[in-house]
């Protein structure tokens, strides 16, 4: 059965290369984000800190 399951993950892909497949998209928009905000200084990382807090709970209330 062991050998079956190779030839399954060899068809279809394992699930670790799934998800990395699935969360990629993510990963570059993250990363695509690096230069904008590493120019910020630390007061204004703050605030976009901040902001990002007052999305999140937005985001959470209308679930």
């Amino acid at each position: 059965m062991r050998n079956h399951m190779g030839i399954f993950s060899k068809i279809f892909g394992s699930y670790s290369e799934k998800e990395v497949k699935r969360v990629m998209p993510l990963v570059e928009k993250i990363n695509s984000l690096e230069d904008e905000i590493s120019k910020l200084s630390d007061h204004e990382l703050r605030e976009k800190t901040a902001e990002f807090k007052v999305r999140v709970q937005d985001r959470r209330k209308f679930r």
